[in-house]
């Protein structure tokens, strides 16, 4: 997806998070035309707390390698303009078999077949987890989120996703859910860099209403590739409302609807 280096001038503002907020996803079962409800997906999206944030930065160091330097997350989460949001579901009884340092090193990191790296492994696995285990959030993570609030404008800074839950929807999801809560913080537009050779992803950022705007310059610090600035409408018209409204019903009639802050389900408009 995209990712976004660490941002030098940016405005402290505060965030806004609403458990009950606006409903701009599907928050009635009429509007699935009554006994048409999609089926709940296994996933949900909440707030990133500060236990997240040693899963967070191993998704980050999988999603993104070679990009330096990686956003300081536990840092982030706690900063006054900024919100982040996980993609979450419950654990697996065989995940919860899984050593924790394991849990939270990267698919390279686990295939690494050197011999200094099949030490650490051991190492990790025959000590270190026995002796100072990290702490694991209390639900698996797929993917995040991460948004800034700057004056009148936010700011995705970044979103990463584990390998093995991508084409899952998830990433869409995440988009969708920042997205909702720049308009429950009053946002007038959303911004968002994202490398130029990422076709995909500018192609769902174009389906949510973004559009080019500018060009960053050798941006990527990995290998000098160059970003597309790209912004929404005004976000909080109704046309660009409705819009959103529509492509939410629509990953939600694909995917099954998910909780998330602001809508905790079709039954359940939080009203």
């Amino acid at each position: 997806m995209t990712h976004s280096d660490t941002a030098n001038n940016t405005v402290e503002g505060s965030k806004n998070l609403l458990t009950d907020g606006i409903q701009v996803g599907p928050a009635k079962s009429d509007h699935f035309g009554g006994l048409n409800i999609p089926q709940e997906n296994e996933f949900s999206v909440r707030s990133a707390l500060l236990d997240d944030a040693v899963i967070m930065e191993s998704i980050e160091r999988e999603a993104f390698p070679g990009v330096i330097p990686l956003s300081r997350i536990s840092r982030d989460i706690t900063r006054n303009n900024g919100l982040y949001l996980n993609a979450v579901r419950r654990w697996r009884l065989d995940e919860k078999n899984f050593k924790s340092r394991l849990m939270i090193a990267t698919k390279a990191e686990k295939e690494d077949s050197r011999f200094l790296a099949r030490v650490r492994r051991s190492v990790n696995q025959y000590f270190l987890d026995y002796i100072n285990p990290p702490r694991l959030p209390p639900d698996y993570i797929a993917g995040f989120v991460g948004l800034w609030f700057v004056l009148n404008e936010a700011h995705v800074v970044v979103i990463g996703l584990r390998e093995v839950d991508r084409r899952k929807g998830v990433g869409e999801l995440l988009f969708i859910s920042a997205i909702e809560q720049a308009l429950v913080n009053n946002s007038k537009v959303v911004t968002l860099e994202v490398r130029r050779s990422n076709d995909v992803a500018i192609e769902l950022y174009r389906k949510y209403g973004f559009q080019k705007v500018g060009l960053r310059i050798r941006y990527y610090s990995d290998n000098g590739e160059d970003a597309v600035i790209m912004t929404t409408p005004p976000i909080q018209n109704d046309d660009f409302k409705d819009h959103l409204f529509n492509l939410t019903k629509q990953h939600a009639e694909k995917w099954g609807w998910v909780g998330r802050p602001g809508y905790s389900g079709p039954m359940n408009t939080g009203a």
